[in-house]
């Protein structure tokens, strides 16, 4: 896993999903924050029901913020083309990439993208904190 950003470890995460995905940016903003991380949700620039004519604007941003980040949490609970697009780009950048599936099956590119794919939120926020430490050389917190 090559990991860069801080010294000290991953710290900001990416939260890739569907647009919709309210429920999965709460727990896992709060999962994060918990554990120490700094959660970047792209949907605080909010362009549900206004995309068109702002593509651009949208995706240059979404690539700038995973770019500033160290890590993406993915949310692939059905499938989203832009939250496959996002953890390709995070995957084709060197990034981790920690997929959440609720239990859905997994596709093949989402197995091939991510470092682990967890059927829970908690599970892959716990897999973060692993590679944290294993980047930081320091043991996971009990």
């Amino acid at each position: 896993m090559t990991v860069e950003g801080s010294p000290h470890g991953l710290r900001r995460v990416y939260l890739a999903g569907p647009p919709n995905a309210d429920e999965y940016r709460r727990r896992a903003a709060a999962l994060l924050r918990q554990s120490g991380w700094e959660p970047v949700d792209p949907m605080r620039r909010d362009y549900r029901g206004r995309t068109r004519g702002n593509e651009r604007e949208i995706v240059e941003g979404d690539l700038a913020e995973i770019e500033s980040c160290d890590a993406v949490l993915a949310c692939f609970v059905f499938p989203d083309e832009g939250t496959a697009m996002e953890a390709w780009y995070a995957h084709s950048r060197g990034k981790p990439v920690m997929a959440y599936t609720g239990g859905t099956p997994p596709h093949p590119w989402t197995v091939y993208v991510a470092e682990v794919v967890c059927e829970e939120l908690e599970h892959a926020v716990e897999a973060l904190e692993r590679a944290r430490s294993q980047t930081a050389g320091v043991p996971p917190p009990k």
